[in-house]
């Protein structure tokens, strides 16, 4: 008989999780990451968010056997409209196994709760990599669906 798969979801803590975070965060952004950065850089956002309950509160950790194996987050932001939006980022997993044992799916889920019960909004917008058949799936299952809103790209 197969093993089940123990997956916590837990708010992030500075304190502990910080340096697993820096790892899952390297490996991510070697092997995922759709918006080129550096520790260094993502480091210094990471600090800002603490300070911020709300935002604090908004950072989702996955562990399994007490190690980091996921984390999420959103951003909040007024349109050029006056309207508050909400996005989801692409969560931080090691690509390995991580759909089979449903981290983005826990993540999301959270998230979403959160948003909805806490931010007190009713529509999230979700960002990932087109190519990314995994989250597409995390994506269907979720009722997820592609929005009308389209981001393009340019380098200046």
């Amino acid at each position: 008989m197969k093993e089940k798969i123990m997956i916590v979801i837990d708010r992030y803590n500075p304190r502990d999780d910080k340096e697993e975070l820096k790892e899952l965060f390297e490996d991510f952004a070697e092997n995922q990451l759709y918006f080129k950065t550096s520790w260094e850089e993502f480091e210094k956002v990471l600090d800002k968010r603490v300070l911020d309950l709300t935002l604090r509160n908004g950072m989702i950790a996955a562990k399994e056997d007490g190690n980091l194996v996921g984390w999420g987050t959103y951003s909040q932001f007024s349109d050029y409209l006056g309207k508050e939006r909400v996005l989801i980022h692409q969560i931080m997993i090691r690509k390995i196994d991580a759909y089979k044992k449903g981290i983005e799916e826990q993540i999301i889920r959270e998230l979403e709760k959160y948003i909805k019960n806490t931010l007190q909004f009713n529509k999230a917008y979700y960002i990932g990599v087109e190519s990314n058949n995994n989250l597409h799936s995390v994506f269907m299952k979720l009722g997820i669906e592609k929005s009308e809103f389209v981001w393009h790209e340019k380098i200046l």
